[in-house]
């Protein structure tokens, strides 16, 4: 990974031929900054990067020790327009270093112990001459900068580029820069593979004796094959059109709160991902438990280097190099994922608030049970630091940068982020007592667990403090059951309880007072997928053979699992031992993609990325495309060919009636749809002419996606979508109406009988005729707990087969012997018309005001969502 500070500063304090000058004179610099200066642990990163600028801008370090000359730091080539192309690490074509006396005494002391705090190491950067390519220019172009403070990270090194601190903020949030200065930044990737712990390949050397200057002036075909060349800077912020306020389009007509909407325009943003940083402690004790991804994003992201085939990225058509590159890196895919967007959901901040609503003695409890998952590292670290029994709040969740809970709401907003998964114990796990997200983490946080045997650690210890281990459980389904099995409480409607009630109520063993809002590990297990029967049968697959897949488009992938400086970058003084460095091609490399089909939810990030924070692209690999583009094809791909099938088995005339049959069959691991009892899949059967004209239609819906019948180009709803008297549709096995449709669901009753929407309220199942997975059995595990309801009597529905058969007889108004069409299309909805109603009851609050703004300005016209419905499959027969 190339990591480049570029300052907007222009300076002029060290001639080409070693000679002192004279600083800049401005009558508008600040008064003298004297060195030593403060360290940035102490005073903050704003208020020494201030320092910092002014102790340059004044020349502070002309009388330091520092290399006789700039050398480059890569290879460079001239081309025959004159064109002079580096390939240098730091970014222009040469860099001269300034050492402090604390870093210079250490290197005179032989690079031995430990750099004093307040040293400071300065990459002078320069140009090449114009006119004379083998000579650099005079101007320093820009700073790359090293402080060190022991206090402030594992890795000891404050970075900067020697400007003022810039912070993108919201208002240019267009741009969604890195921060140009702190603690534990990308830099370290490079300088991890140093061979001492300070991190640096600072050298006497270079102040002896002046370096050679090469050129080559043309790069081989072996050079590109194994990535010997570099970039100039790819640490660039992204070129996007200016963020834009979007006023709400007119909301559904279906949202009966017209009395207490307040109006409003696009609502306050979360705070930007790339400000939410959390770096290891200080060495030699200092490791936290929980560190943000930033922290990781360093070395496991893609790298951009003059290749047809970087690594861990790969051209979008995978036969044209000239097609657009896609990020498959573990730490792109991952943040683009709704598993690290989990801490920034909008539609479970709504589905929070709304629980906190209805039972507002119990808001603190109920906050610390549902951010046990969806915030797990802010949750965990809140009840390290203030004890088992503290409660950890929505309000401590979304705490801001720069406020007193700043570290709490950045784990928070980083979802189900990489400590998570990768310092889980094996211990319980795909056991009841590790489900609802109870996973046990390792108690001493000084390893970290990966699918290897054979890796690196070297960089990762000296970074991070961390040593990688190979943990099989990683691999293992039961790794995902703790939060893919949600046992929820059971709270009676309207009844009041106290928070010791509902602590009893949570932690009882009585079956009766909780129920499982998801259950997708269970039914993975009552499958023929599931890999823990003892017996190998050809549909076996783990979870992470779907969620984690080692092919994109078909096309086997092999990458190095990270990107750190190895034996593959330009030769360098006290590098670690290319033994040390050496990574392995991956022939098993999986893809962190760790997709659902919430595509819905994605096109909301990927539409509003200022207002939730989440820039479209990774700054370290901006050619690339949008992450979240990446997503969406990831889920369209699993949509359409992993899911379901829609079969149209038969279609006739018979008189003035129509017969015809479709079976729809379950591809996936478990329950279709899965997860959250709200998801829904539903089939349009349309019966049309030759010309085109709808004669007959079961599971037509508006541009909301409601469910209605249409007659004389009319819509109207059906009475069973928004449930008026607790109608809903059953489990149909023959279909003669338009207002009867074929739903897949899950329809909970509360203790008042009422279908209902809160987690904390389900109770007793009213329906669920959700597509089985293959090989369920009656008698099989969980059978009890994830039974099928209402589909008792329709054999073809319950014998294992993970299909479903529905028969249509439709009276049909056409001349006897005329051809008709019968398609089937069988859709979902992650976030059906039902469910945003009952959350936008509530649409005075602040998390529900903001997913009614992000639902009611939502363009799905040209995305697969169209009509807030997505397609898993289609079939057309015409009839005999």
């Amino acid at each position: 990974m190339l990591f480049v500070f570029c300052s907007i500063l222009v300076l002029q304090p060290l001639g080409i031929c070693g000679e002192k000058e004279a600083p800049p004179s401005s009558p508008s610099l600040p008064a003298e900054v004297k060195f030593p200066l403060p360290n940035p642990s102490e005073i903050g990163p704003e208020k020494f990067s201030a320092l910092l600028n002014a102790f340059l801008l004044q020349g502070g370090y002309s009388k330091w020790q520092s290399d006789l000359r700039p050398r480059p730091t890569g290879s460079f080539t001239v081309h025959p327009s004159g064109i002079v192309e580096s390939y240098g690490i730091h970014g222009p074509a040469a860099v001269r270093v300034v050492y402090s006396p604390q870093v210079w005494e250490w290197m005179e002391n032989g690079r031995k112990g430990l750099i004093a705090d307040g040293g400071i190491i300065i990459k002078l950067l320069y140009d090449r001459d114009l006119k004379n390519p083998a000579l650099f220019s005079r101007e320093v172009t820009g700073f790359s900068i090293m402080v060190k403070d022991s206090k402030g990270s594992w890795d000891g090194w404050f970075y900067s580029d020697g400007g003022p601190l810039q912070k993108p903020t919201h208002e240019h949030a267009a741009n969604f820069f890195d921060p140009n200065a702190g603690f534990a930044l990308s830099c370290m990737n490079c300088h991890a593979s140093a061979d001492n712990p300070e991190g640096t390949y600072s050298s006497a050397r270079n102040v002896t004796v002046a370096p050679s200057i090469k050129h080559i002036t043309e790069i081989s075909a072996e050079g590109l094959r194994k990535g010997l060349i570099f970039p100039n800077d790819i640490h660039s912020s992204q070129e996007m059109k200016p963020a834009v306020k979007r006023a709400m389009k007119e909301p559904a007509p279906y949202w009966d709160h017209a009395d207490r909407i307040v109006w409003f325009n696009e609502p306050n943003p979360q705070p930007l991902t790339i400000m939410d940083h959390v770096p290891q402690g200080p060495r030699p004790h200092g490791h936290r438990q929980f560190l943000t991804s930033s922290n990781c994003n360093a070395c496991h992201n893609a790298v951009q280097l003059y290749t047809a085939r970087p690594n861990m990225a790969i051209n979008e058509d995978t036969k044209k190099a000239e097609s657009p590159l896609i990020n498959l890196s573990p730490s792109s895919e991952w943040r683009y994922s709704m598993m690290g967007l989990s801490g920034r959901d909008p539609v479970f901040f709504a589905q929070l608030e709304s629980e906190r609503a209805l039972h507002p003695d119990l808001a603190d409890q109920i906050d610390n049970k549902c951010l046990s998952c969806h915030a797990a590292m802010g949750q965990r670290e809140w009840k390290k630091d203030h004890g088992p029994e503290a409660l950890f709040t929505h309000q401590i969740a979304l705490a801001r940068p720069g406020e007193a809970h700043e570290k709490y709401g950045a784990l928070a907003r980083d979802g189900v982020s990489c400590v998570i998964c990768h310092q889980m114990l094996p211990d319980g796990l795909g056991t009841p007592r590790t489900y609802s997200g109870n996973f046990k983490l390792l108690d001493k946080p000084t390893t970290i667990f990966g699918p290897y045997d054979k890796v690196a650690v070297l960089p990762m210890q000296q970074s991070l403090g961390l040593t990688p281990l190979k943990g099989a459980h990683i691999s293992e389904s039961k790794m995902c059951a703790s939060c893919h099995t949600v046992s929820v409480p059971v709270l009676d409607v309207k009844r009041k309880y106290t928070p010791d009630e509902f602590k009893q109520i949570n932690e009882s063993k009585d079956p009766s007072k909780s129920f499982h809002e998801q259950a997708t590990y269970l039914e993975w297990q009552n499958s023929s997928f599931s890999t823990e029967t003892g017996t190998a049968n050809p549909k076996q697959q783990s979870c992470q053979a779907c969620h984690m897949p080692k092919t994109y488009k078909g096309e086997k992938l092999r990458f190095k699992i990270a990107n750190i400086e190895d034996e593959t970058f330009p030769a360098v003084d006290n590098r670690a031992s290319n033994e040390q460095l050496h990574m392995d091609v991956r022939e098993d490399y999986s893809r962190h993609a760790l997709h659902g089909i919430n595509l819905f939810t994605l096109e909301m990030f990927k539409q509003n990325p200022t207002v939730l924070g989440v820039p479209p692209k990774d700054n370290l690999f901006p050619a690339g495309k949008s992450g979240f583009d990446v997503a969406i094809q990831s889920v369209l791909k699993m949509a359409q060919e992993q899911t379901a099938i829609v079969k149209v088995l038969s279609a006739k005339r018979d008189g003035k009636r129509l017969l015809a049959q479709v079976k729809v069959t379950n591809l996936a691991g478990h329950k279709f749809p899965t997860g959250v009892s709200f998801r829904r899949a539903f089939i349009e059967l349309k019966v049309t002419t030759k010309a085109g004209k709808t004669l007959w239609v079961s599971g037509a819906t508006d541009k909301w996606g409601v469910l209605g019948t249409i007659e004389d180009e009319r819509f109207a709803p059906l009475k069973t979508e928004f449930f008026d008297g607790n109608e809903f549709q059953p489990h149909h096995q023959k279909i003669t109406r338009e207002d009867q449709v074929q739903i897949y669901e899950q329809l909970i009753a509360g203790s008042d009988g009422i279908i209902s929407t809160s987690f904390l309220s389900l109770k007793t199942v009213l329906k669920d005729n959700r597509l089985l997975p293959f090989g369920w059995k009656a008698n099989g595990p969980n059978a009890a707990i994830i039974h099928a309801k209402g589909t008792e009597d329709d054999a073809d529905y319950q014998n294992g087969e993970a299909s479903d058969i529905v028969r249509y007889e439709v009276p049909i108004d056409a001349p006897e012997g005329e051809a008709l069409s019968v398609s089937a299309t069988l859709y979902y909805q992650a976030l059906p018309p039902y469910y945003l109603k009952r959350r936008f009851q509530f649409v005075d609050k602040p998390a529900t005001q903001r997913l009614y703004y992000l639902v009611n300005q939502l363009d799905l016209s040209d995305t697969a969502a169209r009509d807030w419905k997505m397609k898993i499959g289609q079939d057309e027969k015409r009839t005999e």
